[in-house]
């Protein structure tokens, strides 16, 4: 069987995370399966990257040395589960001449004073490219060949929308068929680093954040895998947030369309990017927990190969941490392109509208964003809108998140909506606004973080999900 396996920087924790990611690719290696590795950077580095890049251009200079020298102990840290001693020393040198190349990155943007979308994808895409061949060297070491490339060496071609690159499909399939197959042939493991392509041009570009999940679908799509692995932290999709739910459990299996909702609404199991491949695709996912490869996990179909679950409700999803905007202004109504202008205003900032809810006399709405742009949003609409004489207030409010109701068996299925609504009312929790999308598989609504466990607990228990079948 052919196969592209995922690891996550979860999985890729630490040394011991890293050894049992080596261990299991060596266990089904064994069963003569033709594998592809995929790899995240290691937990926690991507946000080390960003969180540098936000005081490269200002005076706290000691911010480059310091993300520097605590990559280098990440990184060797996990060097330790290199069971050889020359491919160890092989990988610490690799490591140590990429951070090497990150400092002088670095240092040139910081002197210049400035970052361009491009020269932001270049330092995000060292956190794949020092993960790599870390991996690929620790599972070398169990006797299997490996080759460590990134996503451009690899094939994939995109375009150059730095910051989230979308890749030239026709281009990229050929190229990665071309690319790794012969090293396949050879007995070769490729271990590619995920969230990393190139443009025409040959200049890095990155996917996006979760864009490793993107890269394993875009290889297993170019390689027509018979399976897309992904391996995780967890036993897979849950029914709830284990730990918002005492009695969550396991989904067996699930529509690909219910998978992108729950995965949108905060279940960071899988990226909705790369669902969307497999929607589009006969490709097949499965989700397994990397400390349990035994288990079956989640098997993600097509919606006509799993059964509508009883109630409708197949899982409940959360979105935490958010803020509210709320727009009113009396010249709103009637007013054409006003949310177009409010959403471009947010997406110029790279801020992600999580919900967006509109009255329907059209003067007042009412926008998620996560509370960590709160900030930067309430200053970007603001400075645009109030001077305009169409918005009369914005206001914010904190403290809230986003709860959603996800199953396929509500399309067409009468009383959900009102079942969801007199879960909360029971038990006295106010929702502050409410949204459906038109394809009728979630119901999503927000609520103040303190009743968040609650909420959540409430719908699980309403809807009997927990003896479900599905």
């Amino acid at each position: 069987m052919r196969m592209v396996m995922k690891f996550g920087g979860a999985a890729l924790k630490d040394a011991k995370g890293i050894d049992q990611v080596a261990n299991v690719t060596k266990t089904f290696a064994d069963k003569k399966h033709e594998i592809v590795i995929v790899v995240s950077a290691l937990s926690g580095v991507t946000d080390s990257l960003v969180e540098m890049m936000k005081h490269i251009t200002s005076s706290r200079k000691n911010w480059i040395d310091n993300t520097i020298d605590q990559l280098a102990s990440t990184h060797i840290g996990a060097v330790k589960a290199i069971k050889d001693q020359r491919l160890a020393s092989q990988a610490i040198k690799t490591v140590r001449a990429q951070l090497d190349d990150l400092k002088n990155v670095a240092l040139g943007m910081s002197h210049v004073g400035e970052m361009t979308p491009r020269s932001k994808d270049l330092l995000l895409s060292f956190g794949e490219r020092l993960s790599t061949p870390i991996v690929a060297s620790a599972i070398e070491a169990r006797g299997i060949k490996t080759k460590p490339i990134t996503g451009g060496e690899a094939g994939i071609l995109t375009d150059e929308n730095f910051g989230s690159a979308e890749p030239l499909m026709n281009v990229t399939a050929m190229q990665v068929k071309q690319n790794l197959e012969p090293l396949m042939a050879d007995g070769v493991m490729p271990v590619v680093a995920g969230f990393i392509g190139v443009t025409q041009k040959g200049i890095m570009t990155t996917l996006g954040r979760g864009g490793s999940d993107y890269t394993a679908a875009i290889v297993g799509l170019s390689l027509k895998a018979d399976e897309l692995w992904f391996w995780k932290d967890v036993p897979g999709i849950m029914t709830a947030d284990p730990s918002l739910c005492k009695d969550s459990r396991l989904i067996n299996r699930i529509a690909f369309d219910e998978a992108i909702e729950i995965a949108h609404f905060g279940a960071r199991v899988i990226h909705p990017r790369a669902l969307e491949i497999g929607l589009e695709s006969n490709l097949v996912y499965r989700i397994k927990s990397a400390w349990k490869p035994s288990d079956e996990g989640t098997l993600i179909v097509r919606s006509n190969e799993t059964k509508a679950e009883h109630g409708g409700v197949k899982a409940i999803s959360v979105i935490d941490k958010v803020h509210l905007i709320n727009i009113s202004g009396a010249r709103l109504v009637g007013t054409p392109r006003v949310a177009a202008r409010v959403l471009e205003l947010l997406a110029n900032e790279d801020i992600d509208v999580l919900m967006i809810s509109q009255s329907s006399s059209e003067a007042n709405m009412s926008i998620a964003v996560p509370e960590a742009d709160s900030e930067e949003a309430m200053n970007a609409l603001e400075l645009s809108l109030l001077g305009s004489k169409l918005v009369r207030e914005i206001t914010g409010e904190g403290g809230y998140c986003i709860v959603a109701v996800v199953g396929r068996g509500m399309r067409g299925t009468p009383g959900v909506a009102a079942k969801v609504f007199k879960s909360m009312a029971d038990r006295k929790i106010n929702i502050r606004t409410i949204a459906q999308g038109s394809s009728e598989l979630n119901i999503s609504f927000m609520v103040s973080m303190k009743d968040e466990k609650a909420a959540v607990q409430a719908l699980h228990d309403d809807f009997r999900l927990s003896s479900n079948s599905n």
